[in-house]
Formats: C-alpha cells, sequence, structure tokens
C-alpha cells in the first residue's frame, strides 16, 4: 500500500509541476506576444509619421487661403510632425539599432525631399478651384515612396524569426 501511495503522489507531484510549467510557458509567451505588438505598433505610428510628413507639403500647397487662422493651423501641424518625427526616432534608437540606422537614413532622405517642396508650397497661392487641387507630378511623394518602403523592409525583418542571427538586408534602392 505504500509503494501505491507514493506513486500516486509521484504521479499528482509530476502532473502539478507540468502544469505549473505549462502556465508559466504560456504566460511568458503571451508576455512576448504582447510586448511585440506593442513594438509593431510604435513601428506602424513611425512609418505613418513619415508619411504624414511626406504629405505635408500637399497641405500646405492646397491650403485655400491664407488666413491667419488656416496658416497657424498649417505650421502647428507641420511642428507636431517634427516633433513626433524626434520621437519615432528616439523610440526606434532604443529599440534597434539596425532598424534605428535605417530610419535615420530613411528620414534624413525624406526631409531632403520634402523641405524644398515645402517652401514651394508656401510660395504658392492657395488653391481657388477644384483644378487648382491636382497637383500632377509636383511633390516628394513618388521619390519618398520608395525610401519608405525601405524603412518598411527593415521593421519587417525586424520581426522575423531569428532576426538577430541574420544580417538585415542592404538597401535596394539607387540613388
Amino acid at each position: 500500500m505504500t509503494a501505491s501511495v507514493s506513486s500516486v503522489t509521484i504521479n499528482l507531484v509530476i502532473v502539478g509541476l507540468t502544469a505549473l510549467v505549462t502556465t508559466a510557458c504560456n504566460q511568458f509567451v503571451t508576455r512576448l506576444q504582447a510586448a511585440s505588438d506593442r513594438k509593431r505598433e510604435h513601428y506602424a505610428r513611425a512609418v505613418e509619421t513619415l508619411v504624414a510628413w511626406v504629405e505635408f507639403p500637399y497641405r500646405v500647397r492646397r491650403r485655400v487661403d491664407d488666413l491667419p487662422m488656416t496658416l497657424s493651423a498649417l505650421a502647428n501641424l507641420g511642428h507636431d510632425l517634427q516633433e513626433q518625427l524626434a520621437r519615432d526616432r528616439a523610440w526606434i534608437e532604443s529599440e534597434n539599432r539596425r532598424v534605428a540606422a535605417v530610419y535615420a537614413m530613411v528620414s534624413a532622405q525624406v526631409r531632403i525631399l520634402v523641405g524644398p517642396a515645402v517652401s514651394d508650397a508656401w510660395r504658392t497661392a492657395p488653391a481657388s478651384s477644384a483644378a487648382s487641387m491636382v497637383l500632377g507630378e509636383w511633390g516628394p511623394s513618388a521619390d519618398a515612396t520608395q525610401w519608405i518602403e525601405e524603412l518598411q523592409g527593415a521593421i519587417s525583418w525586424r520581426f522575423r524569426w531569428g532576426h538577430r542571427l541574420r544580417r538585415l538586408p542592404e538597401a535596394k534602392r539607387e540613388e
């Protein structure tokens, strides 16, 4: 009888430990996934901010008047975007140095494209008709899109399993 009680006790302990280890592993994986999801959201916001920065010259160029309220709203938007770009850069630098290097390169290139377009947009008269809202080939969007895709590739690399073991792909874009 002692042997069977001892055997039952050992089996119960094994079952209890297995349940405990399984629960702990599930909690660990769930927390890792939640942290990964939060990081993905941060990266998505960083890309969204870069796209908004690329779109900023179009907003300025398509303004319908030069009233102080309109100009102030656009200037505030520009300032807010620049602040968000700085926050994004700081966060990415703290999260992954390889992606941060790509982000720094991409955001620098986007700034080079957006700066002259914003200046040109401010010098342009407000849009006075629907036809003047059509900008055709004007603006930084086409070139900036290629740079943003470069960043998206780096972010995609960041979330692949074993990314620390693989090199970040070289830039595919020709200058």
